[in-house]
């Protein structure tokens, strides 16, 4: 036998020992705080199985998401600001109370003039994280509250809950808005998790709206969807959920994401499921070029489908009780 490397080996020692240790240590899921882009604050989810995701408390905003430490799942534009001011561009930002730039009729209240409303740009506050081996997933639990400042544009109070879970072969994303004003009154805020996908529109079909009735945004035309989404030009449209009472399933070549809502009525804990309405967006050339945060060839590289609470039936929240909007985002390997 060649001995001639054993002193090396022997002399090691407990050094050998501690090193095979670390390389045969089981990786661990974590959630970590850092500094981001801008100096923001940036919520850092790792799962033990590769997958990870980030989250800026800043508009409560996710940024990215990996099933895996090469694919990125979501898009954020070359030109974003992370300025803590301006809504960041890409990712998931959040819509709350209104969707455009006005309030419609439901809302009850004069527009805000902000457009998709304050949630995006509004400061959160990390409440809870939790990455235990038990759980195998990462969570981190964001809240905003009312605030004079929030009152002034939507004269409730209210609380907004916002659950991120990872987990090896997923990222839920979930927002919960209770209404807690002490008036006795009801609300009907809109919603939205404003999913920006890197994709490619032109070669991506989204599949599961079919027979869906949609408003084009672009010529308020109103049609039924007939096979799938395929983007040709500029898209914008708004999917009506219907009276669907169970979860929507939208599918591409890559991606499965599951869509919920549900109504909580909190006198006997009652959950009442219906089904969301759902955003599909795509700029095209015209459009990208007129948004100083959106890189001009952006358009070729991402398309939103955005599960939200839209529509002018939407349910109306007594206080005590919440809605929840929800997201299953599973890539498709």
């Amino acid at each position: 036998m060649d001995t001639t490397y054993a002193p090396m080996v022997v002399g090691l020692g407990a050094l050998g020992l501690a090193l095979c240790y670390l390389l045969k240590k089981p990786k661990e899921s974590s959630v970590s705080v850092s500094v981001g882009r801008g100096g923001l604050e940036v919520v850092k989810l790792k799962h033990k199985g590769g997958a990870s995701a980030e989250i800026y408390t800043f508009g409560a905003t996710v940024t990215s998401y990996k099933k895996n430490k090469t694919r990125e799942v979501l898009w954020v534009s070359e030109g974003a600001v992370f300025d803590g001011e301006k809504a960041i561009r890409g990712g998931i930002p959040l819509v709350f109370p209104q969707f455009g730039p006005t309030a419609d009729a439901a809302l009850g209240v004069p527009s805000s003039t902000k457009q998709h409303g304050f949630a995006r740009i509004s400061q959160w506050q990390l409440e809870t994280s939790d990455s235990s081996d038990s759980s195998d997933c990462c969570t981190a639990v964001l809240r905003l509250t009312d605030s004079e400042a929030t009152r002034a544009l939507f004269p409730f109070g209210f609380e907004l809950s916002y659950t991120v879970t990872l987990d090896a072969t997923s990222l839920r994303t979930e927002l919960k808005i209770t209404n807690v004003d002490d008036s006795n009154k009801p609300f009907a805020p809109q919603a939205l998790l404003h999913t920006y996908y890197a994709a490619d529109p032109e070669t991506t079909a989204v599949q599961g709206l079919e027979a869906h009735t949609y408003v084009d945004q672009l010529t308020q035309n109103v049609a039924v969807q007939a096979g799938p989404v395929n983007f040709h030009g500029e898209t914008d449209r708004i999917y009506d959920g219907g009276a669907i009472t169970k979860p929507k399933t939208l599918s591409t070549p890559t991606l499965r994401i599951d869509v919920d809502a549900t109504l909580v009525v909190d006198d006997d804990d009652t959950k009442k499921p219906f089904a969301p309405d759902v955003v599909v967006w795509n700029p095209h050339v015209k459009k990208a070029k007129s948004m100083s945060d959106f890189d001009d060839d952006g358009w070729r590289h991402m398309i939103c489908l955005e599960p939200g609470v839209l529509a002018k039936s939407r349910p109306k929240i007594n206080p005590g009780d919440a809605i929840i909007l929800g997201q299953t985002i599973t890539p498709i390997d």
